[in-house]
């Protein structure tokens, strides 16, 4: 779909279903979502989409801002002519959810907030998140070599699972590093805690429980602290943060039950 200047790519098995918009997180593309699309295309339109700056779409400047990304899939969700909208947003996907949903204008449905969080980088007042030492651990790592730094970001995605920590790791390395570099640099300095009382639209949160990117317990105040939230959180177990694709059965189960 042309969005302004930008191609953006996206999937969709078309169909006047209730809509199932997949957003993936920082560094991956619409392939992500592969054993989401092969269960729900027979009862649902699933839309999955690359990113502005991700995949296979394209942008005019590497500096983009969960604002643009929000305009990008507000704008897919007119264009497609999509209905009752179920958006899942999976960690950067979740955080730019997030901004959508504390101030959703009806267009979206529900929810679905997979391993993510409202702040990546702890802080004093939000100490869920990643230690600053270990963000900046991995931002070296992907400054001195991108290649490397993506591989060991990707063993912290899926450790219990080789074969998608490698294709992760695929995915990212064909990444633009400054896109890449702006994303964390971006994405670290948020705070959205004052976005969460905002969302009142019916939402839910799935998380790995052994995630080591966006720590469970972020997922638990997103679940706490959202109005719109009205279950705990729902866990997938044996699973780090992505468990849409190590753990694929479970976290169907889980997404149909939420359907």
């Amino acid at each position: 779909m042309k969005i302004g200047p930008n191609e953006i790519y996206l999937t969709d098995t078309g169909g006047d279903k209730p809509a199932l918009l997949f957003v993936h997180g920082i560094m991956m593309d619409h392939s992500v979502w592969s054993h989401q699309v092969a269960e729900f295309s027979a009862t649902h339109r699933v839309i999955c989409v690359d990113l502005r700056g991700f995949g296979a779409s394209t942008t005019t400047s590497p500096e983009i801002s969960f604002e643009d990304h929000r305009d990008d899939l507000l704008t897919i969700v007119d264009g497609l002519n999509l209905r009752d909208v179920t958006l899942v947003g999976w960690s950067m996907g979740g955080a730019i959810a997030q901004v959508m949903a504390a101030e959703n204008d009806g267009r979206i449905k529900q929810f679905v907030l997979v391993d993510t969080t409202p702040q990546l980088v702890a802080s004093n007042e939000f100490p869920h998140a990643l230690p600053g030492e270990a963000a900046q651990q991995l931002g070296g790592l992907l400054v001195e070599d991108f290649a490397q730094g993506c591989g060991a970001f990707c063993g912290m995605i899926a450790p219990e699972d080789e074969t998608v920590a490698a294709k992760l790791t695929a995915i990212a390395a064909a990444t633009d590093v400054g896109v890449a570099m702006s994303a964390f640099g971006s994405s670290g300095a948020r705070n959205q805690l004052a976005e969460l009382p905002l969302i009142t639209t019916p939402t839910t949160v799935v998380c790995g429980r052994n995630d080591a990117i966006c720590l469970p317990a972020a997922s638990e105040v997103l679940a706490t602290t959202i109005p719109g939230c009205s279950n705990a959180v729902l866990w997938i177990e044996d699973a780090g943060h992505a468990p849409f694709l190590t753990k694929p059965a479970e976290f169907n189960a889980v997404l149909r039950a939420v359907l």
